[in-house]
């Protein structure tokens, strides 16, 4: 039986935006982080919906009592890493370091262990595969970072579409819990995040999910918690004016991320009451039962 799962990507605008621009994690913005996640956990009270949260750790620093309350209220609680770098970047100790690092913040916050993982920027490719196997040597039941095509800046192209369980080279294994993708025009499409969802129009997006559903497939869909935000988005208050963005460059940049933005919560809604979700681990732990593992290899 198919099942489709909900995911937040569970960061905050405002620090990523100072990593980029100066290098450096700082304090979340007062009240942003706090006002979006509790107008995501207050939207999936109202549709009974449990989701799971990719948590990152330098955020969970930041607001331990948050990480908490998304637990409390019957959330998944995963991985995002530590400093949101794309893996493929970092040597493999590097990389161990980063997911080791936040999976002790976040268990130590939550006291209760994780099973999974989600890689900033999707950056799971064909090159860094074997941190795969690096997962699985931390414990970790499942993995949610590929996107099973070709893109810009991630994918990995004709990686099986199907949530499924490998045997990795080391002996160990994992669920792999790929990106949703439809086809249009006999080409793959993504659509399961909250990027596609602002941009897509509500009637395409529900013919696409209620297709993956007839035909009995697996479906993930992921969001960032500032897409959820009742208030526009405004990145002059990260890019001071003697920065190197100009304020052509910063409108630009503010056009981008609200451009449709206040459309998401209903979009999100009408998926939410019309579909049945279900948790990452929820969904991992039936694929590793059925103990019908296949072999890694792309």
């Amino acid at each position: 039986m198919a099942t489709a799962t909900i995911s937040i990507d569970w960061e905050d605008f405002s620090q990523l935006c100072s990593k980029y621009q100066f290098g450096k994690f700082t304090e979340p913005i007062n009240g942003t982080i706090e006002r979006q996640t509790n107008i995501m956990l207050d939207l999936f009270d109202e549709t009974n919906t449990k989701a799971t949260f990719f948590i990152l750790g330098k955020l969970a620093e930041y607001r331990p009592k948050l990480v908490r309350e998304i637990a409390a209220r019957g959330h998944e609680i995963a991985l995002h890493g530590q400093n949101h770098v794309a893996m493929f970047t970092l040597t493999p100790e590097q990389a161990k370091q980063d997911v080791a690092t936040s999976k002790k913040i976040v268990t130590d916050i939550i006291g209760e262990p994780v099973y999974g993982y989600r890689a900033p920027f999707f950056s799971i490719k064909k090159e860094n595969l074997n941190l795969l196997e690096t997962l699985a040597e931390l414990g970790l039941l499942y993995d949610s970072s590929i996107f099973p095509m070709s893109l810009p800046r991630y994918g990995i192209e004709n990686f099986p579409t199907k949530d499924a369980l490998y045997n990795l080279p080391n002996g160990d294994q994992i669920v792999e819990l790929p990106m949703t993708i439809a086809t249009f025009l006999n080409k793959p499409l993504p659509v399961c995040g909250g990027g596609y969802l602002r941009l897509l129009p509500e009637l395409f997006i529900d013919k696409i999910f209620k297709n993956i559903t007839a035909k009995n497939k697996d479906s993930m869909i992921y969001m960032h918690p500032y897409e959820f935000d009742s208030r526009p988005i405004d990145v002059s208050t990260n890019y001071p004016e003697d920065s190197q963005y100009s304020k052509a460059k910063v409108a630009a940049l503010n056009f981008k991320w609200n451009l449709f933005r206040s459309s998401i919560n209903g979009k999100l809604r009408n998926l939410l009451q019309t579909h049945q979700f279900t948790t990452c681990y929820e969904k991992a732990t039936i694929i590793k039962k059925r103990n019908e593992a296949k072999i890694l290899s792309v």
